[in-house]
């Protein structure tokens, strides 16, 4: 292999790290849906209605599903109205809805059997006054037979082997693999197994929850057990459905033959249970006395479910895999639409484009590389300046960075507090997910350095942060533009575990920075200046660390906590470490930071050292995992990207401009941005030119100074190779014209704009339709381009109009005859990747290329395979 082609394969591998780091028959229990509107063009939000039966009431309940088709691995967002508030009082005992993904046939007996379920998770602590009665009991489980007395029968009347399958003495409700495996029920004749007793002395017996494990895992189960409903009968859950790529054994998009005889994407079923607050069995209103316990599976409960079936996209997807593709690579910007433009591309026997995920600068070294197996097209928001090969470069995309957020409003009960109470109107938020938090570029530039103690892996920290707070929310200038956190619960760990961040360089992390340094106050901090007498000071780590805007987020803290713990194998004492990547590790990529977002996960550990059941040849140590905090008490937020946030159906916060009254203190801002389409669109109309001639970018500085734009905005290019033969040239044209046609029109269908980007306004999509047409028709020039000689120009880009219109509309149907590119004065390859200047960052990318060398082959083969299978 040559020098450039072991340099294609490094970069190929790197991707592929990334992406392993990346209606049936009705039946009495289904709800009456109907199309839920209001979703834009091709929408398959549906809304479906409860019903009365035995005690319950729940006709009023109405609850819209936001995306029931063409699903991948996503999150769909939940909502309903109608419904009863859950009690304001201490524990969770009625009023409230569970959610779960199930594979089988909705009429059939064992349906509950198929349904991801029954992991335990942590139930939300409630802030009322009133103490409440009691906790549902067996709530998150599958077990039967929680007890008896207090009108629960020994076993509920309906369950029966008539009725339900189950033997009479099974204790659980099996669960049942879409490969036909089924879990043991804890009758006799299907005993559960044994496991250790905590407490010495011979084994116990297993648990239903023990069971489950071998088939699900707390860390990553969809399952939301309680969904509470505020004061006004509304509530909203973010339901992360999973394909057979992350619940194979489920089989959801899986090829399965359908009763019709055909192969087709298996479906699934989010399967609803609302929780009232009458007794299952008597009827009486225990809100005030007990809870409704039980098991969603008990059928007094499982009556009430209602059921929407769930249209998965194949898995396998829809192009070919024996024909050859057209290579792509890029940035993690352009991802989610290449995803969903490619299978209408290929269809009609058109030609596949393989996708891989890598960084700019990466990009940048791979299109002028003169490897053949070098790809003939990127995606990069860093325009590249090449005179050999020319290049063109056509806009193709325009979305934004986004801070996503992932927190449950956790206020502090009234009889907690010494003094005035929270406002009625704040403690009826109580469990409901944050939508509107603000940050400024220095709280930003705060959770980025680690200068929050808890983000600090010492326990002694140096003099001059010592007194820093102990995390966001306990910052006076956080609470200053979210007066709400004031009222929120005092313990410590109501909190976030550090901000979620990647670790690929990218032009999107630079603009991060480039924000953060444009601001006169963030910057000033960064440099060593208190926050204007908030009592907070920058780890002293990162103060040389800016002199310009890096490309990534660098982690440099070199302080470990070390602990020493004998080590009997061994026969000696070892030293087990525990420094910044593992408490704050970075996520493999800005989709993985959504989603452990949205799992509100970090990944991380932290103390206390313990032993590590996991390792059996070494009995010490390991440091704890850092828990999954559930519904209730979630507090996660990343950098990723829109399409990323929006996939997942995370809020996103605003970035506000500081406001000082007169006297110089800091107050509630006025300005504050979304990356709403109006701010997108109104910062693409403020883009600058860059090296590359027509090839405009963002300058994060220059459209926070405009109004109303979002700064963290970005235009993302396809940059073609001219020198790749003409049916390349050809096939690659196809894709930039679908990519400023079709493939610009938003909605959820396969070749649509997915959400969280915003149409290209007409003039950058006209822009790459010209570049399209001088991309299939190139002659290469005679003579190579001198300094004042318009012959081909390096890496330039056709400009149809002066500047970016902020207007939307259709470009032109008639199309330009191609024509030689404007010119632009020859430069080298002079671009260089402004790193880190962390040893550890070094070190990491140093392992990541040696992966590279041993397996340079597979990146382009798993993101090809990646693409296909909805974008694990």
């Amino acid at each position: 292999m040559s020098r450039r082609g072991v340099a294609a394969a490094l970069v190929a591998l790197v991707a592929a790290g990334l992406l392993f780091v990346i209606e049936p028959a009705a039946g009495p229990a289904r709800g009456a849906a109907e199309d839920g509107g209001g979703g834009g063009s091709g929408s398959s939000a549906v809304t479906v209605h409860g019903r009365q039966q035995g005690f319950e009431d729940f006709s009023n309940l109405a609850v819209t599903v936001s995306k029931t088709r063409n699903l991948t691995n996503e999150a769909i967002t939940v909502t309903w109205t109608g419904a009863t508030p859950t009690p304001p009082v201490t524990f969770l005992g009625a009023d409230y809805l569970q959610l779960m993904q199930c594979w089988g046939d909705p009429a059939a007996r064992d349906f509950r059997e198929t349904c991801a379920f029954g992991m335990d998770l942590e139930m939300p602590t409630l802030n009322g006054s009133g103490g409440g009665p009691a906790s549902s009991i067996m709530a998150g489980r599958r077990g039967l037979n929680p007890f008896s007395g207090g009108g629960y029968p020994v076993r509920d009347p309906d369950e029966t082997p008539e009725k339900t399958g189950l033997a009479l003495d099974a204790k659980m409700v099996p669960f049942k693999t879409v490969a036909g495996e089924r879990s043991r029920d804890g009758s006799p004749g299907q005993p559960y197994g044994t496991k250790p007793n905590p407490l010495g002395g011979p084994d116990i017996e297993e648990t239903d929850v023990d069971v489950m494990t071998r088939f699900l895992a707390k860390e990553t189960t969809n399952e939301y057990p309680f969904a509470l409903t505020g004061g006004d009968g509304t509530g909203r859950a973010i339901f992360e459905v999973q394909n057979d790529r992350l619940a194979p054994n489920l089989g959801c998009g899986a090829e399965y033959q359908a009763p019709d005889g055909q192969q087709r994407a298996r479906p699934c079923y989010l399967v609803i249970v609302p929780r009232g607050h009458h007794h299952p069995y008597t009827g009486q209103d225990v809100r005030l006395t007990d809870a409704v316990h039980g098991s969603p599976f008990t059928p007094a409960i499982w009556q009430h479910r209602i059921v929407v079936p769930l249209e998965f996209a194949p898995v396998e997807g829809g192009c070919s895999l024996d024909k050859a593709e057209r290579r792509t690579a890029g940035n993690e910007a352009v991802a989610e639409a290449a995803a969903s433009w490619q299978p209408v591309l290929c269809a009609n026997d058109g030609p596949v484009y393989g996708y891989s995920t890598i960084g700019d600068f990466e990009a940048g070294q791979q299109i002028v590389s003169p490897s053949e197996s070098a790809v003939g097209l990127v995606y990069s928001s860093d325009p590249v300046v090449s005179s050999n090969p020319a290049l063109v470069h056509a806009p193709v995309t325009l979305s934004s960075t986004v801070i996503a957020v992932n927190v449950d409003y956790n206020i502090i009960k009234p009889t907690d507090v010494s003094g005035q109470p929270p406002p009625e109107e704040v403690q009826r938020q109580h469990g409901l997910a944050v939508s509107d938090l603000k940050l400024t570029p220095r709280l930003l530039a705060k959770l980025l350095t680690q200068s929050y103690t808890r983000d600090d892996v010492l326990d002694v920290t140096p003099d001059q942060t010592a007194g820093n707070p102990d995390s966001l929310r306990f910052d006076e200038e956080f609470l200053v533009l979210n007066p709400t956190f004031r009222y929120w619960a005092r313990n410590r760990n109501a909190t976030v575990d550090g901000l979620m961040v990647s670790l690929v360089n990218s032009a999107s992390t630079r603009e991060v920075w480039q924000w953060i340094l444009g601001d006169p106050e963030a910057k000033s901090w960064v440099e060593g200046k208190n926050d204007d007498g908030f009592g907070m000071w920058v780890n002293p780590v990162y103060k040389d660390l800016f002199a310009t805007a890096p490309d990534s987020f660098p982690k440099a803290d070199p302080d470990c906590h070390r602990e020493t713990r004998f080590e009997p194998i061994q026969g000696a004492d070892v030293e087990f470490p525990l420094c910044t990547l593992d408490k704050r590790p970075y996520m493999d990529s800005m989709s993985v930071a959504a989603l452990q977002t949205l799992r509100a996960q970090t990944k991380g550990r932290d103390l206390p050292l313990l032993p590590d059941p996991s390792n059996l040849t070494v009995p010490c140590c390991r440091y704890s995992d850092l828990p999954r905090k559930f519904a209730g008490s979630r507090f996660a937020m990343s950098i990723t990207d829109s399409a990323s946030a929006a996939r997942y159906g995370l809020f996103t916060a605003k970035l506000c401009k500081p406001k000082r009254d007169a006297g110089g203190n800091l107050v509630a801002p006025d300005d504050c941005r979304a990356p709403t389409t109006d701010a997108v669109t109104a910062a693409a109309a403020t883009a600058v030119d860059s090296p590359v001639t027509g090839a405009k970018v963002i300058d994060p500085v220059k459209a926070w100074a405009t109004p109303g734009a979002y700064p963290l905005s970005t235009v993302t290019y396809a940059i073609a190779d001219t020198s790749e033969p003409a049916d390349a040239r050809r096939e690659y044209a196809k894709l930039l014209r679908y990519a400023a046609g079709s493939g610009q029109d938003p909605g959820e269908a396969w070749g649509q704009l997915p959400h969280g980007y915003v149409p290209l306004p007409a003039a950058l999509r006209e822009q790459t339709m010209i570049a399209a047409s001088q991309l299939e028709n190139w002659v290469a020039p005679t003579t190579s381009p001198t300094d004042g000689d318009p012959g081909g120009g390096p890496g330039t880009t056709p400009t149809p109009t002066d500047g970016v219109p902020s207007g939307g509309g259709t470009p032109s149907a008639s199309i330009p005859a191609s024509g030689p590119l404007p010119s632009a004065a020859p430069a080298a390859q002079t671009r260089t990747t402004v790193g880190s200047p962390l040893g550890i960052i070094r070190f990491i990318l140093i392992v990541a290329l040696l992966m590279g060398l041993v397996g340079g082959i597979a990146g382009p083969i798993m993101q090809r395979f990646a693409i296909r299978s909805g974008r694990k």
